[in-house]
């Protein structure tokens, strides 16, 4: 991972914003929020706790005040750009001089809302804030990926209670994304967030992370899989039964094995190899599920394709919803060409030809942690919201006439919840203080230097799946 440099790692214009504002400045506040108008309605708040942890919790040395100075003048030729004083004064602290707050992670917030804000705990601080925006910025991405599995699992799950009692929802969506991410962090981030929902994944650094930034080392489950480099090196025809018969002798009959079936021929390989009578009797004989993975053609024609042809070898029966299930435990996986959409609506129109989802399960790679997502994904902006100004509060707002949906919030916000509603508080000037009747779902996460609030991976996934249980109600 590029090496992180606290006093150079923000946008280049922010170098000078401390000396741009009021000389009286002595508080400043900003937020955080999903403006109104994204592609989501409501977000999954996740992450910040990585930023802080990683990013926050670093102290300012004489090297970075050295290479902020250098960068500053190499960028801008005037060496009286560069706030040399104020580092030097977090440098002696030893800490940030700042307060976050954020909302708990795993809360689902609508759009429009403060998630977090940020203050200096110091008045020669406050004109620094706008410094550190970019690191909580970064978090609109773990908020993408979880989001986006949260949508996922709520348009899948209507067609799990249809078609099968036993809905299996914490390994149907698998994440594949790893060698797909765009590098180390964002595997981990987005990986993670997707762990949220599902326990089934083959993004290893994401568990890790987890453990890491979250302490749980149990999180995340794979099978015995296989993939094109392991099916072409015993070669086609005779091969492809070595390869079979290879992978039930080494994984153990007990065990979940995955086999790649379109190195050559998903046809031919399901009709001629796993239906020659010699395969066929060694998967009813094993009490492991195998399952079965094209990578190519139409996923929606492969799965309802495959299964007609799987359930002709081996026999289906009606569950208790009377929907077909493979007999002997044999399944598919579809592992192309799945994302947000196509994800619900496989499964969606799969059930339509009266096989149960069940048969099937999915792996989502870029089509998760990639595809479609960036900041303006859910709109994230952070905003200066608040000011005292020779001592005199100051509310501050945005607010353009040619797109007022980019008007942000001004005065102290808290983020209010009325029943199973969110609302943001927002104070004027005039009214300073009074909001302070209203419970405030933003908490102190971190304050000069301290981690104020370590939420543990249980209590994240707790709180993410009971909204989506409480969503999938009152969608009914």
């Amino acid at each position: 991972m590029p090496k992180f440099h606290p006093t150079t790692a923000t946008d280049a214009y922010k170098f000078v914003h401390w000396t741009q504002r009021p000389s009286g400045l002595t508080r400043l506040m900003s937020y955080g929020e999903p403006r109104v108008g994204g592609q989501h309605s409501h977000i999954v708040f996740y992450g910040i706790q990585y930023f802080i942890k990683e990013y926050f919790m670093t102290v300012v040395t004489n090297e970075d005040i050295e290479r902020g100075a250098r960068r500053s003048l190499n960028t801008f030729g005037n060496p009286g750009y560069f706030p040399q004083e104020i580092w030097e004064k977090v440098r002696d602290l030893g800490y940030y001089p700042l307060e976050i707050k954020a909302v708990k992670e795993g809360t689902v917030v609508p759009t429009g809302n403060v998630c977090y804000t940020i203050e200096a705990t110091e008045e020669w601080f406050a004109p620094m804030v706008s410094h550190f925006e970019p690191w909580l910025m970064w978090n609109w991405y773990p908020v993408a990926v979880a989001t986006r599995m949260y949508n996922i699992h709520k348009g899948i799950t209507p067609s799990f209670k249809i078609s099968t009692n036993n809905a299996m929802l914490d390994y149907v969506v698998n994440d594949f994304g790893l060698r797909g991410a765009q590098g180390h962090e964002a595997a981990c981030l987005g990986g993670s967030a997707a762990l949220i929902f599902s326990d089934g994944s083959d993004n290893v650094p994401a568990m890790e992370f987890i453990e890491d930034y979250y302490g749980d080392a149990t999180v995340g489950k794979s099978v015995w899989a296989t993939e094109h480099s392991v099916a072409t090196v015993f070669g086609p025809g005779q091969g492809e039964f070595d390869y079979v018969n290879a992978q039930f002798d080494r994984a153990g009959d007990d065990a979940m094995v995955s086999i790649v079936i379109d190195s050559y021929d998903d046809t031919n390989f399901i009709k001629n190899v796993i239906g020659s009578e010699a395969i066929k009797q060694r998967i009813i004989a094993r009490p492991g599920r195998t399952i079965l993975r094209p990578d190519s053609g139409v996923p929606l024609t492969n799965m309802i394709k495959y299964s007609e042809m799987l359930g002709n070898i081996f026999g289906y029966h009606l569950n208790e919803v009377d929907y077909r299930v493979i007999n002997h435990n044999v399944g598919l996986i579809q592992g192309d060409g799945m994302n947000e959409n196509s994800i619900v609506d496989i499964y969606s129109e799969y059930i339509k030809t009266g096989w149960s989802c069940e048969n099937f399960a999915v792996g989502s790679g870029g089509g998760l942690l990639v595809e479609g997502l960036t900041r303006d994904t859910d709109r994230w902006a952070v905003k200066c919201c608040f000011a005292v100004i020779d001592g005199e509060s100051k509310d501050i707002r945005k607010s353009p006439k040619g797109d007022m949906t980019k008007a942000s919030k001004a005065g102290i916000l808290k983020l209010h919840k009325a029943g199973s509603e969110f609302i943001t508080i927002e104070s004027s000037k005039e009214q300073y203080g009074i909001n302070n009747g209203y419970a405030d779902e933003l908490e102190i996460v971190y304050r000069n230097g301290k981690l104020m609030r370590d939420q543990h991976w249980t209590e994240i996934r707790t709180i993410a799946k009971s909204y989506l249980e409480a969503d999938l109600k009152t969608s009914k």
